[in-house]
């Protein structure tokens, strides 16, 4: 997978997710000590997973793109035909390839059961939020005692994300 916006805080961590799970990861960023300061956290296995890319060309060799920071049409047309944008960008990319799929934003449904809970997402249908928003809420309905802003914690996507479901939040 290809991935802008790669030493943000959420694509650093799905960079890391990624190549603990046997992914080979092109990380594009300008900042080489960036890049490196990432690869010394991962695992002795997921190390040599993980690519630095300083420009956008070798991007053209994925046809998934995980894209954390702003492409122009220009700088799309470099991925394959058939190739995926899975977008954590705001806002979302102009969709300038008729050969290529572009994701929703990640978000989620609130638990039907949700009262009082007041919400305004520019990009979204109403009682729903952005994934980094469930994040938070779901922080705090579990009482989790580490502060959630910050770095985020790639080891820990898998039981955010079942405790995200136990409440009943929704992937839309």
């Amino acid at each position: 997978v290809f991935v802008t916006g790669a030493t943000s805080k959420l694509g650093r961590a799905i960079s890391l997710y990624l190549a603990e799970r046997g992914v080979k990861v092109i990380m594009m960023t300008k900042s080489k000590e960036r890049f490196e300061k990432i690869r010394a956290e991962a695992s002795d296995m997921a190390a040599p997973l993980l690519h630095h890319a300083e420009s956008m060309e070798p991007g053209a060799t994925c046809n998934q793109w995980i894209v954390g920071r702003f492409c122009s049409p220009k700088e799309q047309s470099i991925a394959p035909s058939g190739t995926t944008f899975h977008q954590f960008v705001v806002p979302p990319l102009q969709e300038s390839r008729s050969d290529c799929v572009y994701t929703e934003l990640p978000a989620f449904a609130m638990p039907e059961d949700t009262r009082d809970f007041k919400t305004c997402e520019m990009t979204m249908e109403r009682g729903c939020v952005h994934a980094c928003h469930a994040g938070a809420i779901v922080h705090a309905l579990e009482g989790w005692d580490y502060h959630e802003v910050g770095s985020i914690d790639h080891t820990k996507i898998d039981m955010t994300w079942e405790a995200a479901l136990k409440h009943g939040f929704k992937l839309k």
